[in-house]
């Protein structure tokens, strides 16, 4: 049993992921425990240290998101948000569960970043040019 969705939705995630680098001819390995900053370590020849995260709607932003900090819950239940570090991971795979889209980022282009703004179901003309672009990352 899951303890919240949010698990659930993570694992779906991962398992995402897995099953696109498999079907790209990589080799997946998992880390046997979660206290990393990264959740899988894929091998096409070199190692890359995988972040997986879950794109999800926004209603409040009107827009698909994915985080870029890590949550820690406190011994007084207090939940800690923390910015990964350029040692953290090598790529971001960011899953969005009803379209299926796969973005592949290096760690370089979300370092510092809070979150990402993706356009799975495509780019909506009205979109200002504040965000950067991160489809070009799509692979799926």
């Amino acid at each position: 049993m899951f303890s919240s969705e949010k698990h659930k939705s993570g694992t779906i995630s991962e398992l995402l992921a897995t099953s696109y680098f498999v079907q790209n001819n990589h080799i997946v390995s998992k880390p046997i425990t979660d206290f990393h900053d990264y959740d899988l370590i894929v091998d096409n020849g070199s190692l890359k240290r995988v972040q997986v995260k879950t794109i999800y709607w926004d209603n409040s932003k009107s827009r698909y998101l994915a985080s870029c900090v890590t949550s820690h819950i406190r011994g007084n239940e207090t939940r800690y948000n923390k910015k990964y570090h350029k040692d953290s991971f090598d790529l971001l795979c960011a899953v969005e569960h009803t379209t299926g889209s796969i973005y592949i980022i290096p760690m370089e282009k979300v370092l510092d970043r809070r979150s990402i703004t993706f356009y799975p179901k495509g780019k909506p003309e009205t979109v200002n040019g504040r965000y950067e672009d991160f489809e070009q990352y799509k692979v799926r």
